[in-house]
């Protein structure tokens, strides 16, 4: 049971249900509670590391569970899991970033590198200069920058798990079905 109540869907305004659809995922469920504006936007910003983005999906995957184990977000990490593999992370290199440094190799050089930033980022804020120079050496500047803000975004998306409650779905999200509803309407600009 949630920590806050699912909002009641005849109660949100008419573009928050049509953006929720017919069977959205409890985080959905309970983002909609938020304003109209603070849903849409938060949504159209997540959105946006998934459409426009150039950090590759494998390095923001890697990320994202990272954020999710350091924050013990179960939530976040079996969804996040679920689109890891989908995208072709293997199941080793998704137990890898579980267990962190020690196991970063399996992850190719610029995967323990977004490993080891992502941990530096989250415990220290302002992430050392060694950890900095390590992602810089196999990213570029803007995508760097989307790192960080993906980063930032998902510590965002495991505080809101974890403070209202979030219950974990019966079933991963489809995230097949999810690329292709993206394509079919996708984000303009940075306003979506």
């Amino acid at each position: 049971m949630p920590r806050i109540p699912y909002p009641d869907p005849a109660s949100l305004p008419e573009d928050v249900r049509q953006r929720l659809g017919a069977t959205p995922p409890n985080v959905s469920r309970m983002m909609a509670g938020a304003s109209a504006g603070v849903f849409h936007g938060f949504a159209n910003l997540t959105r946006a590391f998934f459409e426009h983005s150039p950090l590759s999906a494998r390095l923001r995957e890697i990320a994202i569970l990272r954020v999710g184990y350091l924050s013990n977000a179960p939530y976040e990490t079996f969804q996040h899991e679920t689109f890891a593999r989908h995208i072709g992370v293997s199941q080793a290199e998704i137990d890898a970033v579980r267990e962190g440094e020690a196991k970063a190799s399996i992850l190719g050089e610029a995967g323990a590198a977004v490993l080891a930033f992502t941990d530096d980022l989250v415990r220290n804020v302002r992430p050392g200069d060694e950890t900095l120079s390590g992602v810089r050496a196999h990213l570029s500047d803007t995508e760097v920058l989307d790192l960080i803000m993906v980063v930032g975004a998902y510590i965002g998306v495991c505080r809101f798990l974890e403070a209202t409650g979030v219950e974990i779905d019966e079933r991963s999200i489809d995230w097949a079905a999810r690329e292709a509803s993206w394509r079919e309407k996708p984000v303009s600009g940075a306003n979506g």
